[in-house]
């Protein structure tokens, strides 16, 4: 994401100071999030002007806001990454300020949390997580500010593949299935062509309706309906190119556990199994002890798992610590890929992977690096 270098600089600067936040506070806070949040959701509720404040919208959205917040502080407390916590803090004011909710919204929900935390943590284990909310309260209208100063998402584009782009965009947002399928079909001769149709005008363009989404240019359906067409072309274009015989390994690709952005892990399974690979993909939101166990039975030579929401890092992790707990899946190597791993690269560090990559390509790499030292 592109930023004012001086708004967010200025802001990060600050944010710095506040963490890390110790162990036992971000402990105490992880088991007590369900707690923190009933306390949230009753006080803003209950506040007389709550429907001016989330402008009109059903208070189950507010509530959904409300337990994706408390999972995503959970994982900035145990990771402390401050630059991930103030993209994602700006992104929340832009894409529910363009939702409807009032700029207003926020710092009154930041006292909420405040008081919550206070109620259901030990008072002197409190005072480090209390201190980012109350930074994000303090630096409320330089957040403002700074929402609306990110204007591009991430783009992996080539320049040669910047028309197609914009005219594939177009056609998703207009709704015109047959054009997109047509500017696939006329475009996409081999599967090195499919990768670059991938990675330059499908994942750019996926960008790009997300962005119009966060201003509020587009309706969630309209969100929806763009990623229905892009899930049919891929359908349509995968089984002129998918290898009939492997040559290479069984492999695991899935979405983490409550992450239900999959087309990005759909495109890592389709090159991977283009390349020679037997794959298994599950798609969204599959258990973690039902993968675990696909694993067991399958024994794949790796897995790789997608985190596209921030709030499902602490997820990714717990189903990375139950595969390495299993004996039978000792040899058995992990890949993490997705957008939150792409915003906040430590996780490379701090989790227990044998391999990431910032792209479908980069995972194909890997995994053919791996299988040509086994």
């Amino acid at each position: 994401m592109a930023n004012d270098s001086n708004t967010f600089e200025k802001l990060l600067i600050s944010l710095d100071k506040l963490l890390p936040v110790p162990f036992s506070s971000a402990q105490e806070y992880r088991e007590s999030q369900e707690q923190i949040v009933e306390y949230v959701n009753a006080t803003m509720s209950g506040n007389p002007e709550i429907k001016t404040l989330i402008g009109q919208n059903p208070f189950s959205l507010m509530y959904d806001n409300h337990a994706n917040h408390a999972a995503f502080m959970s994982n900035i407390f145990k990771i402390n990454d401050s630059q991930l916590l103030l993209k994602i803090i700006l992104w929340a004011y832009r894409a529910y300020h363009a939702r409807g909710f009032t700029y207003d919204y926020f710092p009154v929900a930041m006292k909420a949390w405040v008081a919550a935390v206070n109620k259901n943590l030990d008072a002197e284990k409190s005072k480090s997580i209390i201190s980012v909310y109350n930074w994000i309260i303090e630096n409320h209208e330089l957040l403002i500010v700074g929402s609306q100063e990110i204007t591009e998402p991430p783009h992996f584009i080539d320049s040669e593949w910047g028309k197609l782009k914009g005219d594939f965009f177009s056609a998703m947002l207009d709704g015109n299935t047959n054009k997109t399928m047509q500017i696939a079909a006329d475009n996409i001769q081999s599967a090195s062509d499919l990768t670059n149709f991938y990675l330059h005008v499908i994942q750019p363009a996926l960008y790009d309706v997300g962005l119009q989404w966060e201003k509020g240019h587009i309706s969630v359906a309209q969100e929806h309906l763009a990623s229905a067409i892009v899930t049919r072309v891929m359908s349509s274009l995968y089984p002129r190119f998918a290898v009939i015989e492997q040559n290479k390994g069984k492999a695991i690709v899935s979405a983490a556990p409550n992450e239900f952005h999959e087309i990005g892990p759909r495109m890592v399974a389709d090159l991977l199994e283009i390349d020679g690979w037997d794959i298994d993909y599950t798609g969204a939101n599959v258990p973690a002890p039902d993968l675990v166990s696909m694993a067991i039975e399958t024994k794949p030579f790796f897995i790789a798992i997608s985190i596209g929401m921030p709030f499902n890092i602490d997820r990714a992790d717990a189903l990375i610590q139950q595969i390495r707990a299993e004996k039978a899946l000792n040899s058995t190597k992990i890949m993490l890929g997705g957008l939150s791993f792409t915003m906040n690269p430590q996780l490379r560090k701090l989790m227990d992977i044998d391999g990431s990559g910032d792209s479908a390509s980069d995972a194909v790499k890997l995994a053919a690096e791996w299988w040509n030292n086994a």
